[in-house]
């Protein structure tokens, strides 16, 4: 192939990567649609078969599952808990660059070596990393020019983030009015102006805490409202229920 054909395959490679990039940008009805989008990119970019963002849940110190493509495991289910061993916690917990890990004793079967995380930081605090591995070709994941391609979806990842988070917040008027959840954010962000973003990056770092402040919430508010103990227990076994058979409006 000559070094303008080469060139050629090149750009349209590089614009195909942009046209679907673009339309992972464009607004989207939630979060995983996003984020199915920019995995599946990653993929492309880096000639993989396998990406997914994990989440980094900071208060329970684990990492959630989310937009996984190419992995099948009971381990590497979108939305649950990513169990690690030991010595591969520790260097994604202290990752903060991007970073190829080569083969480990992980025992995360379906997972294929080597892979590269790279850190994804979302109003200056990280949240996650974006990785992926399964390279069809050994020598593509190393390419100069497909690593900095990767590198530049941190940010829009962030972005699709903050988007859909300031939406879903916005649309859900209980937490917007929930005293707890915005007396804390107040008190995380350095001044006022800023609670809202702050409430944006709890929500994403610490979603336990999040829903514990909301719970606190929604039980002051029922008592207000006059109802008793036993109806407020009955409202919380319905929330049960719910998680065991969720209502399809809400899968």
């Amino acid at each position: 192939m000559s070094d303008s054909e080469e060139k050629n395959e090149l750009l349209e490679r590089s614009i195909d990567d942009l046209m679907l990039l673009n339309e992972a940008m464009k607004v989207t009805s939630t979060v995983d649609e996003g984020l199915y989008k920019i995995v599946d990119l990653t993929c492309r970019l880096m000639d993989t078969t396998q990406a997914a963002l994990l989440l980094l849940d900071e208060e329970k110190e684990l990492f959630i599952v989310r937009a996984p493509v190419g992995l099948d495991g009971t381990n590497l289910k979108d939305r649950e808990p990513l169990i690690l061993p030991d010595r591969l916690q520790n260097i994604l917990f202290q990752l903060r660059s991007t970073h190829q890990i080569n083969a480990l004793n992980s025992g995360i079967k379906g997972v294929k070596f080597p892979i590269i995380a790279m850190p994804i930081y979302f109003k200056g605090n990280r949240i996650g990393h974006l990785i992926t591995g399964g390279a069809k070709d050994p020598g593509s994941s190393k390419d100069p020019l497909r690593r900095k391609l990767f590198s530049l979806l941190g940010p829009f990842v962030s972005l699709i983030v903050e988007n859909t988070k300031a939406s879903e917040l916005l649309e859900q008027h209980f937490a917007m009015n929930a005293t707890e959840l915005l007396e804390n954010a107040r008190q995380g962000a350095k001044d006022n102006a800023k609670a809202a973003e702050q409430l944006l990056v709890t929500s994403v770092r610490n979603p336990s805490k999040v829903v514990r402040l909301l719970a606190e919430s929604f039980y002051k508010q029922l008592v207000k409202a006059g109802f008793n103990e036993g109806h407020i227990t009955t409202a919380a076994s319905r929330l049960l229920e719910c998680i065991v058979n969720p209502p399809e409006d809400a899968k």
